[in-house]
């Protein structure tokens, strides 16, 4: 006899799970067309389940028409059940089940064409954080799910290779990384904000649940910038400490990392000796910073290894800005007995060393690529107490 596929009406006032053992459950009477409420007796934690109302497809196979029924998720009462239902009927999609995995595939398929390298990377490390959340529908997926992903990584947990396996401490225990930074954890809020206005836009959820998500309290740290004296032993070094020249050059242009490490042959206009570069905000994108003349050399010895990056490897391929720091930049300043100050700093040394010159508000804004000057003031200028003490002195 040929074996035929049966399924039972979701209407049915039993249930038959994975063993094929009957649970029974109680089913909320509604009219035909318009969807099923049931409770599931074998589920404590929201027991309430809603499916959609049928759609009629036909079989690849056989060609003939069949009911499919898509349900919609579980809930804690009958109430929420019957609200996602009544939103399903107004706004219905054939996404009903997409997975976590599968939004963000979706969304970054589409995202990714517009946004930078480093922005792109920044995100695929966030989304490989969520992986235990990579197989949940999207729809049933709340704040305190995605809070205790983010409160795992606040403390400190276990440290895996690059194959997943556990790392190892000297004594064989478990070795364990230290919590991910503020601005980790924001840029994992930050694409669950990404995914949430995808899912909106395309009906798959109504509500953003990662708008509720709390971040541990961030006491920003003070920033800095190179002084006179540290300068001073990185420009002595060109030639002899490897990067010192890379290094230097950031300190006179102003360019973020990424922005620094981008920058080709072709920004580069010897006529009026500048650099067009940046992107991330309005105020910074293409923006024009003529070049010192101190540096003029280092530039012209960059630009002659013609690299597809004015900045570049021997084989004239470009860093990634992850490698330059740790391979190169941190190792460089190691070498030099200077500080360990990020490459951000090189930014606030250029900001501050404008100020102290004496440069105008407008024209540090605009080289620095700041939408107002109070960013650039409050954030980026860091001045000596002799600075402060001529800019006195000028009261006279």
């Amino acid at each position: 006899m040929r074996a035929t596929n049966f399924r039972r009406p979701v209407a049915l006032l039993s249930y038959y799970g994975s063993e094929g053992n009957a649970i029974a459950k109680r089913s909320v009477k509604r009219e035909n067309g318009c969807g099923s409420v049931y409770k599931r007796s074998d589920v404590r934690t929201r027991p309430w389940v809603a499916v959609a109302p049928a759609r009629y497809v036909a079989d690849p196979v056989t060609g003939r028409i069949k009911a499919v029924r898509e349900r919609l998720g579980s809930f804690a009462t009958a109430r929420e059940a019957k609200d996602a239902l009544e939103e399903f009927r107004r706004a219905p999609t054939a996404k009903v089940n997409i997975t976590f995995a599968g939004v963000y595939e979706e969304w970054s398929e589409i995202a990714f064409r517009t946004i930078s390298k480093q922005t792109q990377d920044n995100y695929t490390a966030s989304y490989a954080k969520f992986s235990s959340l990579y197989n949940e529908t999207f729809r049933e997926l709340r704040t305190g799910q995605y809070q205790a992903v983010i409160d795992y990584y606040s403390a400190p947990f276990p440290a895996v290779k690059n194959n997943g396996s556990p790392k190892l401490d000297s004594t064989g225990q478990p070795a364990m990384s230290k919590p991910l930074s503020f601005s980790s954890l924001s840029k994992m809020k930050a694409l669950l904000t990404q995914l949430y206005d995808y899912a909106m836009q395309n009906d798959i959820v109504h509500k953003n649940y990662a708008a509720f998500l709390t971040l541990p309290r961030h006491e920003k740290a003070p920033k800095d910038c190179f002084t006179e004296q540290e300068l001073q032993r990185i420009e002595s070094a060109v030639g002899s400490v490897p990067h010192a020249d890379s290094i230097l050059l950031m300190c006179y242009t102003g360019f973020r990392i990424a922005e620094f490490l981008e920058l080709r042959p072709e920004d580069y206009d010897p006529m009026n000796r500048t650099l067009t570069g940046g992107k991330k905000t309005e105020a910074g994108r293409n923006r024009i910073v003529p070049v010192y003349k101190r540096i003029q050399p280092i530039l012209d010895a960059k630009l002659a290894m013609g690299g597809e990056t004015i900045i570049c490897n021997e084989d004239g391929k470009p860093y990634t800005p992850d490698s330059f720091r740790r391979r190169y930049y941190f190792p460089a300043l190691e070498k030099l007995g200077i500080r360990r100050l990020t490459p951000h700093a090189t930014r606030h040394t250029f900001a501050t060393r404008l100020s102290a010159a004496g440069a105008r508000a407008e024209d540090i804004q605009a080289l620095a690529g700041h939408e107002d000057y109070e960013m650039t003031a409050n954030t980026y200028i860091h001045q000596d107490i002799a600075t402060l003490r001529r800019a006195i002195e000028k009261m006279a």
